[in-house]
């Protein structure tokens, strides 16, 4: 698995005409000569090839899961999904990508979409939670003094 740095987030209102309404992050997956991987801020506006939305949710209970990381790697661009489990890619190239998604307590899950050019492209993904491996814990129980009242 592959370590990402954030080292720049860009706010971006995203249009209502996707269905979502809210803020979410728009970031760019690049690296840099000497650096190592990180996200930095999606260019400017240009004409847009493609547009993917989406939504991510807990399988087991159909929850929206908030601060999901969707990236398309191939395509060096990614998104953080908002507090409805929604995300949204501008600028996609059209084409087949996969969709990776990852989320802490999650198990990480790849999906291809194909990508229409001037279109906007749906990929809704429902995850699994699976247990956090922690090396090293010591959890001590101290139980209080009791009064002599």
């Amino acid at each position: 698995m592959r370590l990402i740095s954030v080292r720049t987030v860009v706010i971006a209102t995203v249009s209502a005409v996707a269905g979502i309404g809210t803020a979410v992050a728009l970031v760019k997956v690049g690296t840099t000569p000497g650096a190592s991987p990180g996200i930095e801020a999606s260019p400017g506006v240009e004409a847009s090839p493609g547009t993917l939305t989406g939504r991510v949710t807990d399988i087991a209970t159909g929850i929206e899961l908030k601060n999901a990381l969707v990236l398309l790697e191939d395509a060096g661009i990614g998104a953080v999904t908002n507090p409805n489990g929604r995300f949204m890619l501008a600028n996609v190239p059209a084409g087949r990508h996969t969709v990776t998604i990852q989320n802490l307590g999650y198990a990480e899950k790849q999906q291809e979409v194909t990508v229409v050019r001037g279109q906007t492209t749906i990929a809704n993904s429902e995850i699994t939670m699976v247990p956090l491996e922690v090396e090293g814990l010591i959890i001590s129980v101290v139980r209080p003094e009791r009064s002599s009242r």
